[in-house]
């Protein structure tokens, strides 16, 4: 029996597919990222993936929702009274679903031990929720498991009532011939008399869900630019000041310090865009030359987004702790190959010997120094938490340095 009925405006219809779809296909990337192994080349961008469909997800149940309040949906299909309230409570549960799966992933994220950042398509920081990244180690690794496995099970949630969706759907439209799915598939499966009334409400919808989408980066960009600087009550380490007269001026604007590796099993370059040098050098006298670098840390740049959250994060630079990095040197000594200066690389507060060979070229008042050499960063504590075997980022980080300097009177 055909029944003459209205179907669900366009908004509505537009929202249940794209959840739909996007239910299923985080629910299938997420097994899929299960099985690869730890070494493969996309699995960080996989799960990076895996995390923007999330939050597209809830910020789009916030649509839903207000959409709901203010639209009603059409009038029900005459049926029996237990399937009534199966129909009922499976659109409740995905109302609840659609919610809990983004908040338990959200909050497993939160309260990793890894400390990694969520970037949303890898052009938004979206930051983990509060209190969880503060809890102890202990306590992180004793709910890691609790959360991880309410947000597998959820997964599991879903796809039951999937299947209880879809049957139902088939059920009235092959079996009781109702008609009812050209509710959300008009043209396809039936015609229908159109809406009940006018949709209404496109802007508090959309706009409500945009809203709610812009505090969230909101906030994270405010708690990532106050965790890139120390605390007010915190004491991070401070050198002690270098009395050091330079007779050099640095040209910042062609001047340089970079960096290179392997993330991924891709190359990667980056830079400090932030940093002072003192230098007192005299060719003369070489070995009283003295040098001091200071970096802001939190300047650390490669284009990527994600790249460059993980590197101001407690595994890599800990820039809230430490926001500066400290090279300092007494004395230029020539060897068989140029110049080389023996340094002490002060980060994250302990000190580490450095050995920097370099070229210099000195005419006119004018200097260029280059420099390039390699640091292991497991030896220097960058990231040895969440990659202490280099399976993901090279161990051995090169650096390219290059100084341009007028002589001053």
């Amino acid at each position: 029996m055909s029944l003459m009925k209205h179907r669900y405006s366009a908004v509505a219809i537009a929202l249940h597919w794209i959840l739909a779809f996007a239910i299923i296909g985080m629910i299938a990337l997420g097994w899929y990222m299960g099985d690869l192994p730890r070494t493969s080349a996309i699995r960080g961008d996989l799960y990076q993936l895996h995390k923007s469909i999330g939050v597209s997800i809830l910020v789009l149940t916030v649509a839903r929702i207000l959409w709901r309040v203010m639209n009603k949906p059409p009038e029900e299909v005459p049926m029996e009274h237990t399937q009534a309230l199966i129909a009922k409570a499976v659109h409740i549960g995905f109302y609840g679903l659609m919610i809990l799966m983004p908040l338990t992933g959200w909050m497993l994220v939160s309260a990793s031990t890894h400390g990694l950042p969520t970037i949303i398509y890898n052009t938004f920081s979206w930051p983990h929720l509060p209190i969880l990244p503060n809890l102890t180690e202990e306590t992180k690794h004793a709910i890691d498991p609790f959360l991880e496995n309410a947000h597998s099970k959820l997964a599991w949630v879903a796809i039951v009532l999937l299947g209880l969706h879809v049957a139902g759907a088939l059920k009235h439209q092959f079996i009781d011939k109702d008609g009812l799915m050209a509710r959300m598939l008009p043209g396809i499966f039936g015609s229908t008399d159109g809406v009940a009334q006018p949709a209404k409400g496109v802007l508090v919808a959309f706009g409500g869900a945009a809203a709610f989408f812009a505090v969230i980066v909101g906030l994270g960009m405010f708690i990532g630019n106050a965790d890139a600087k120390p605390a007010p009550n915190e004491t991070p380490q401070q050198q002690a000041p270098v009395e050091i007269i330079p007779n050099w001026e640095i040209n910042k604007e062609e001047s340089t310090i970079g960096f290179s590796g392997i993330y991924n099993k891709k190359p990667f370059e980056g830079q400090f865009e932030s940093w002072t040098a003192k230098i007192n050098y005299d060719p003369d006298t070489m070995q009283a030359a003295q040098i001091e670098v200071i970096v802001d840390t939190a300047s650390a740049k490669t284009g990527d987004t994600y790249s460059d959250k993980s590197l101001v994060g407690t595994d890599f630079f800990d820039v809230k702790t430490y926001p500066e990095a400290r090279f300092a040197a007494n004395g230029v000594f020539a060897t068989d190959d140029g110049l080389e200066l023996t340094a002490v690389l002060t980060l994250k507060g302990q000190d580490f010997p450095i050995r920097m060979p370099f070229t210099l070229d000195i005419a006119d008042g004018s200097a260029v120094m280059n420099s390039s050499f390699a640091l292991d960063r497991v030896s220097l504590g960058l990231g040895v938490e969440n990659d202490p075997n280099a399976e993901w980022i090279s161990q051995t980080i090169d650096m390219n340095v290059k100084i341009v300097a007028s002589r001053l009177n």
